[in-house]
């Protein structure tokens, strides 16, 4: 039993050296050879040692990822992917120690109307193309339930693809960033209620009200409290913190808070563990403990936060579509939606900028970032394909469209900031 779980280990050391080399591989490609983020580089380092690709081959009998008995297809063991989401808390909670946090209140109002209105359009527009399509119809609610599904994946802001990217080029504490990601927490708790609504409809052909309100209290006050409470709490967290004086004490505390806030969030609260890292981090903005941490922190994201990019492009199987009999008219649904993906919220998210008070230029970052959808809409589309509201072949169309979003925002993004003349815009009053 000891040698089997020795060996097990062995095999997870060797199968996470592959995922750091590739991550920082395919980073230093992308931004030293294509210029584009390094966060692309490591999406793409995914997709090629996946166990749909070279992850799934044996090299002189030996294979990165095991494969089960009867199973045709490798699968990623359960190890990476929770190593994966620690990565994820690390960077958040990183993202919220680096926001301002009274200029998050500042512009958490616009940041309210980039949220629904980069909600509410691609929803309206991921319903409206399924149907148009053929993928599903308004003769039931049962039978409009794949529509309502896509709706909600469009509906997805990945608050970690764009915080990645605004920390890689010092942009975060920018009024557009900082919109972007009040906009992203804020679509999550959207997102949630949106999707318990929709696998509702699909369970029992209706959702009652009270139950969309419970799910809204629940999701947004665990937020707002934990934010607000935080702040008031967060030089008494920050004292206690300090007292740590043994190597690292400081360092291993605070994430330890934000692995609690992530935990709470998921396990209690059904808000996803990445808004809980970052409530906590925003929380403890600004204090002592920020600037004691700001380093290890960074050096700890250096090392982990590749592992969580790399292991959404691993996440990544597009050859289970293109094997499909219907692969032409899947490919032009696949098409469709991506376009309907991306102009719902560089519009959705964009006007909505511009009518408070925001330049053309600052609508159009805070668009691009809320434009990936990244790994919030794989898992969405995941539960869609685990409760059987959608099949195979819309799941296959979800990931693409992912993909497209994910890959597009960053470049984009990284230009739109380079290409004005200020950094920085605020909505005129």
């Amino acid at each position: 039993m000891q040698e089997s779980l020795l060996h097990h280990a062995a095999e997870l050391m060797i199968l996470l050296s592959v995922i750091l080399v590739a991550a920082k591989l395919g980073g230093e490609v992308a931004t030293r050879y294509l210029k584009i983020p390094s966060v692309l580089g490591e999406l793409i380092a995914g997709i090629l040692i996946s166990p749909h690709l070279l992850g799934g081959m044996e090299f002189f009998g030996f294979s990165l990822m095991a494969t089960g008995a009867g199973e045709s297809v490798a699968e990623i063991p359960h190890e990476i992917r929770y190593l994966a989401q620690i990565a994820a808390i690390i960077l958040l909670f990183e993202a919220g120690l680096e926001t301002n946090r009274r200029q998050f209140v500042q512009y958490l109002k616009p940041a309210l109307a980039v949220a629904l209105g980069g909600v509410a359009l691609p929803f309206a527009l991921g319903v409206m193309c399924t149907v148009w399509l053929g993928y599903a119809s308004f003769d039931s609610a049962i039978s409009l339930a794949p529509a309502l599904f896509v709706g909600a994946i469009l509906s997805a802001t990945s608050v970690g693809i764009t915080a990645r990217v605004l920390s890689d080029i010092r942009r975060l504490d920018t009024g557009e960033g900082v919109t972007v990601m009040a906009g992203a927490v804020v679509d999550d708790v959207l997102g949630i209620i949106l999707l318990a609504v929709v696998v509702g409809i699909h369970a029992e052909g209706a959702v009652a009200a009270s139950t969309i309100s419970f799910i809204f209290l629940k999701a947004a006050g665990f937020w707002l409290g934990l934010t607000i409470l935080g702040s008031i709490l967060a030089k008494y967290i920050s004292a206690f913190t300090m007292w740590f004086r043994s190597d690292g004490g400081n360092f291993a505390v605070a994430a330890g808070l934000a692995l609690l806030a992530a935990g709470i969030a998921e396990a209690y609260f059904g808000l996803a563990m990445i808004i809980g890292a970052y409530s906590m981090g925003l929380a403890l903005s600004g204090t002592d403990l920020q600037h004691r941490i700001a380093t290890p922190m960074r050096h700890a994201g250096q090392l982990l936060v590749p592992v969580f990019f790399t292991f959404i492009g691993m996440e990544v199987d597009l050859g289970s579509m293109f094997g499909s009999d219907q692969v032409t008219q899947l490919m032009i649904f696949a098409f469709v939606l991506t376009l309907a993906a991306i102009v719902s919220k560089l519009v959705g998210s964009g006007l909505p900028a511009l009518l408070v008070g925001f330049d053309r230029m600052g609508a159009w970052r805070i668009g691009l970032g809320m434009l990936p959808r990244g790994e919030v809409a794989l898992i969405v589309a995941g539960i869609g394909l685990d409760s059987g509201v959608i099949g195979e072949d819309i799941f296959g169309v979800a990931i693409i469209m992912t993909v497209a979003t994910t890959v597009i925002a960053p470049m984009f993004l990284t230009r739109a900031f380079k290409d004005a003349k200020t950094f920085v815009s605020e909505p005129s009053h």
